[in-house]
Formats: C-alpha cells, structure tokens, sequence
C-alpha cells in the first residue's frame, strides 16, 4: 500500500530554518504555530544539523551552533521507503530526522508522528475509494461476478448480510482476518466475531443508527476463530431498495492492530521518558493541569515536591553518560518505592524529578524525609559504588501558586532554596528567597552580558618589599559595575560565576586580561622586570585544560611565563587531591609560579605543601588586623613565617594598613606585603600615574 511513498512524501509541517547564531528565544518569541525542530544553517547557508525543539527550549540563550549533538543520527535521504525511515526513525535518539535531497541539503523533518499522519491519511484516502465502491455495489449487488470479483480483489475483509443480519457473503480478506471459512460464517449472524468486550448497548446502537442513518463507523473489538482479540475499523453501510427498505448490511473493515502498536509507540514517546520509563515533563503537567482543575472544584490541597540530584554532573563528567543513565534509572526506581499508589512521579530532565503529593504539610515532609533516605545507600554500577543525594524544594497548592506555570515556579525555586541551604536536604517555598532567586538570576544575566561585552575590568594593587618599600609586584585583581553605576563586590559575583558556569569565561578574561595589561606595564616601566604578576584561580577553574590557558595568555602578550604567578586558595589544596595535584604540576612545569592564597584560615598540611610546586604563601589579611592587640595573631603569623622559611617559601602579607603592622612584620622576618597602607587596587591607567608620581 505505501511502496510508493518515499521520505519526501513524510515530511512535518512545525519546522523551520534557522541560522547557526540565533536563538531559540528570538526565533519563537513572536511565532503562532508550534515549532517542533529546527534545521541549523551555516552563514552559506549550508545544513549544519537539526536541533529539536525540547532541546532548544532547555538552553533559549544558546545560539543554535551550540546545540548540536557531537554525534547526530544520519539524515534520511528523500528517496528512502517508508521501512527504511521508520526503521531509521526506530535507531534515532531523537524523535526527529532531517530529510535531505542528494546534494545532502535539508528539504524538511520527519518523524513517527508525520509518518502515521501520512500512512493514516493515505488509509482514510482508500477507504473513501472504498467506500464510493460499495455505493456503486448497491446498483451491481445482483451482478454476482463483478461483487465477487470485487470482494476478492479488496485487502479490507467484507461482509454482506441480509436484512435480518444472517451472513450471506463474505470475502477472501475476511477469511484472512477472521479465520472463519465461508461454510463457517454464512448463515452465521456477525456476533460470532464478537470480543466481549463491549455492551448490549454498544450493538443496539450501532444497529439503531444504521436503520436511522443507513451507515455506521469507528473502531471496533473483534475476537477471531483461534480467540485472538483484535482492533479493526468497521465501515457499515445499509443498503436499501427502491422502495428505501434496508435489503442488505455491508461492512467493510481492516485490522489496525499495526496502527494501534504505531500509535502506543508514539503515545509513550510523546509522554513517557525514554529512559526511566516514568512519565515525562509533557504528560506531568497534562496531569498537573487536570488535578488543579479537579482541585479548584472540590477543594482539596496537594504539593509538589521538585528534586534535584546532587552534583550528578560529576558522574558524567568522570565516569560517562552511560553511568550517569544507570544511576538516573535506580534513583527513579528508588523513589518509586517510597510513594503511594495515587501519587505522581516524573522525570522533568536531566537529574530532575518532580512529585505530586496529595496531603497535609506534615505529611509533605514525611514524604521528602523518606526518598532522601531511600538514595543514602549506595548504587552498584559494575560492581562500583557511587553516592549520591538529593535537594528538595516543597511548595503548595493553592498557598504557593494556584495555576501550573506559578507552581512549577515556586518548585523550582524552593528547590534552588533547598541547594542553596547545602545538599541532602529539602527546603519549603518562601516568597522572599523565591525573590532573591529572581535578583540572583537577573544579576547572572547581567555578568553573562558584562562578560560578553568586555564590560569588567582589573584593579592591580602593588606589593612591596618591606626592607626597600620598593615594588616587587602587582595582583589583579577583577571588578565590576553595573550598567546602573552600582558596583558589585567580587565576593558577590565571584560565587554567582562559579555556581552558574561563568566561572570558565570569567576565568579565562582575566588570564587574557591580565597577562595583556602587564605587558603594557612592562613596556611603560621597564625597570619593573622583575616584578611578578598574580592573580586569583577558582577551584572550578582547576582542570587539565588550565596550563594550555595560561600558556597561550602569556605567549598573546609576549611575557615570559616567570612573570606570572597564578594564586589558589588554602582549601582548594584539599578538594578532589588528585586532580588539584595533576593539575598544578602541570601549571608549575611550565614555569609558571604558584602561591597560596588566604595562608593561615584552613588546614595547612604541611607534608602536602613540600609535594606541590608552591613558590609563595600569603598571609591572610584576619592574621594581620590585630597584630597590635593579639598576643596569639603575633606568634601564629611568626610560627607560620618560620615554617615558609624552613620550607624555602617565598611570603607576602595581605592587608596591611598601618605602621605598626607593617613594622611588626619587618622584624618578624617577612619579606613583602600588600595593603591600604601602601596603595589600594586600582585601574591600568591610574596605576601607571601612581608609579611615575
């Protein structure tokens, strides 16, 4: 039936064609029709790929390029068969597939849906032929060669009864489908077919509209001969004399058990994740739409609890997705285990699920408290174990939201709340954090833009040797404000980068900007040579891609790699060993240097300290404040520069601000300092005034 359909003829109408550099927020912002993928084109408008819309809607800011899989399904070319595209459709990850000419340029997108779409139009097309035959038949019912000609050629079983329903033909394809030989079914009424599974009433009115209307359709059970029960689509027609009394019944029908498989296929596509076979985002709130709708009438209240897994990026990252898949799929079987029957579990994506509870506030917590405990127990994986936990965010119906949109909202942000509080937790909404959440997303916003338009800037504060008062030094140090004039402190933004992902791009500003800018120091004061340049890594930043960063800023500027000393701080020693130690090795073999930053808050190990290729402490500024006054602040600063002396450890104090630190300092054997009392940060151009003043 559908070999002369070809991919081309399968094509979905929700598709656009978008550039490689727009976003999914500018390109659906105005659109009226829904838009399910989007073919990326290159600036020559060559196809790059296809990006679905589910995909797109997670990352609206993303430019398009940045959405495309590494390892995207294979097109299907325009000319493949119907078996050749679902089967290809079947192999996809996703649920959609470019369909592309021979000169490999997309003409369109197709998918299960499209192709059950065209398949069931092309059946309703048939059926319509069909069905204009039987008309015809009731002027040619008596022509016994041309009917029976005509029942044997059709695919569609055919049955014939008289007026009081007794079999009097049937047709070779309703043999095939029913099992029933003719000497079987003829004189039979057609009840022999049927499954049980409707009513009395469902025949009597099936028989009642065709006396009235002289036709009947729709679907139908039907039990064949061997007991299999089978859907079909049954066409009825009445056929009636000049006189207009009923003669004769004739129903034509064909087995859609084939279309029902197709159609469940799609339905649990379309609604249930691929993955943890629960119910996905889509089918989630279809049904959070119909209990706030159910609630709205009787009156009843419910929850909604939003879990987050823990820092399940690591798994990713260091074990491989497909870890990662196997622990999503025990996590949604454990938490499974921990509901009732009439609450709702779903995936929303990613390490993402969402629970609807119906009860009171006490119970909401019962609940929460017990599907933290149930992920406390390690999960197997090839016999390996990984740990993992989970934040909770609790809000409620009507008190928190009383629409989907709202409540899905204040989900989410109770959960931010509850991660906000630390991990293995949960949190219930508060209007109050839920509005710091919005500040703090607004405030990500702005730095993603502050960055994106080179709208930050560094500070250098020098550093001086404190038998000379000469410079020995400068630490860049990053600032921001705001378009409005009102400047944001590091200790504010410096977190948010790190928590939002920002920390890479804004790590990597201040590397190019900072070795460029000490280049043009050294070029204006070239007595400055031997001065060293700092500035400050986040523990994010540490990765294996880190030396290459470094070394590629400073051969930008022409500077030796000497010049540069890269500053961590205390802690950051001790988180994740291994991959801090692998990477400031491979820091410290390029030459250039490394300091510890905040010396003297953490757990200072003294046996790490001589394993890694540290060149400089420094001396937290809390160590310094009261000097003048903390018998204890003096003997902890002066045990510490003795041990940075037996360890050959070059030191700098920070924050000094007054003489008498200063002084202390001097006699306690430190080498150099920083602080208000010498010169606070300031810009490139004001700092180069400073040195010639």
């Amino acid at each position: 039936m559908n070999g002369d359909l070809q991919a081309s003829d399968l094509l979905c109408s929700h598709w656009i064609e978008v550039a490689a550099i727009q976003r999914y927020r500018d390109v659906v912002r105005d659109g009226k029709e829904p838009v399910r993928a989007f073919a990326v084109l290159n600036e020559d408008g060559r196809f790059m790929g296809l990006v679905e819309e589910r995909q797109a809607a997670l990352f609206p800011g993303r430019i398009f390029a940045d959405l495309l899989v590494k390892r995207p399904p294979e097109p299907v070319a325009a000319d493949a068969a119907v078996r050749d595209v679902l089967n290809a459709l079947d192999r996809a990850p996703t649920l959609h597939l470019p369909v592309v000419d021979e000169r490999g340029e997309c003409i369109g997108v197709t998918s299960h849906t499209c192709l059950f779409s065209v398949l069931l139009s092309r059946e309703q097309a048939l059926r319509r032929e069909r069905e204009s035959l039987i008309l015809q038949l009731q002027d040619e019912l008596h022509a016994h060669e041309i009917a029976s000609a005509v029942f044997n050629a059709t695919s569609e079983g055919i049955m014939v009864t008289d007026a009081e329903q007794r079999i009097i033909s049937v047709n070779r394809a309703f043999v095939n489908t029913t099992g029933y030989e003719p000497r079987e079914a003829l004189g039979q009424s057609p009840s022999i077919l049927s499954s049980g599974r409707h009513s009395a009433d469902f025949y009597a009115d099936m028989w009642e509209q065709l006396r009235e209307h002289g036709t009947w359709e729709g679907e139908i059970w039907n039990r064949r001969k061997n007991g299999e029960v089978y859907p079909e689509w049954l066409h009825v027609d009445a056929i009636r004399d000049e006189a207009g009394r009923i003669t004769n019944y004739v129903g034509v029908f064909s087995d859609i058990t084939k279309h029902k498989e197709l159609h469940d296929r799609l339905h649990a596509l379309a609604n249930y994740d691929s993955l943890t076979g629960l119910p996905n985002r889509t089918l989630f709130l279809d049904r959070l739409r119909q209990i706030i709708a159910l609630a709205e009438h009787r009156g009843f209240s419910f929850s909604l609890l939003y879990l987050g897994l823990d820092r399940f990026k690591e798994i990713n990252d260091t074990y491989s997705h497909t870890a990662g898949d196997q622990v999503l799929v025990e996590v949604g079987q454990r938490l499974q285990t921990c509901l009732r029957e009439k609450d709702d579990l779903a995936r929303m994506g990613g390490d993402e699920f969402v629970i609807l509870v119906e009860g009171e506030e006490l119970n909401v917590h019962t609940v929460a408290q017990r599907l933290l405990r149930t992920l406390e127990n390690p999960i197997l994986i090839d016999q390996e174990p990984f740990f993992v936990s989970a934040s909770i965010g609790i809000c409620h119906y009507p008190d928190d939201g009383a629409d989907t949109d709202t409540l899905m909202a204040t989900a989410q942000s109770a959960l931010y709340q509850a991660k906000a509080a630390g991990q293995g937790g949960f949190s219930l909404y508060s209007p109050d954090a839920h509005e710091r959440a919005r500040q703090r997303v607004r405030l990500v916003s702005d730095l993603r833009e502050a960055l994106e338009h080179n709208r930050l800037e560094l500070a250098w504060q020098p550093q001086f040797g404190l038998d000379n008062r000469r410079v020995t030094g400068f630490e860049a140090l990053a600032r921001w404000q705001r378009d409005d004039g009102r400047p944001i402190s590091p200790a504010e933004f410096i977190p948010l980068a790190e928590q939002s992902g920002l920390i890479a791009q804004l790590g990597r500003w201040v590397i190019d900007t900072a070795t460029a800018e000490a280049k043009a120091l050294l070029q204006a004061r070239p007595e400055l040579e031997q001065a060293r340049f700092a500035l400050n890594l986040s523990p994010y930043q540490l990765d294996d891609s880190l030396p290459k960063i470094l070394t590629d800023g400073l051969a930008a500027a022409g500077l030796p790699a000497g010049a540069l000393e890269v500053e961590i701080t205390e802690s950051a020693l001790f988180a994740d060993q291994e991959r801090v130690t692998e990477t400031l090795n491979a820091i410290g073999s390029t030459g250039v240097r490394l300091a510890v930053d905040d010396f003297g808050t953490g757990y200072s190990n003294i046996a790490r300290l001589k394993l890694l290729p540290i060149h400089r402490l420094k001396l937290d500024r809390s160590l310094i404040t009261d000097l003048e006054h903390d018998h204890s602040d003096r003997e902890i600063v002066r045990a510490l520069l003795a041990m940075a002396e037996a360890l050959g450890l070059d030191v700098v104090a920070e924050g000094v601000e007054t003489q008498a630190q200063a002084t202390f300092l001097a006699q306690a054997g430190c080498p150099q300092a920083q602080g208000y009392l010498y010169a606070r940060p300031q810009p490139l151009e004001p700092l180069l005034t400073w040195l010639r003043g």
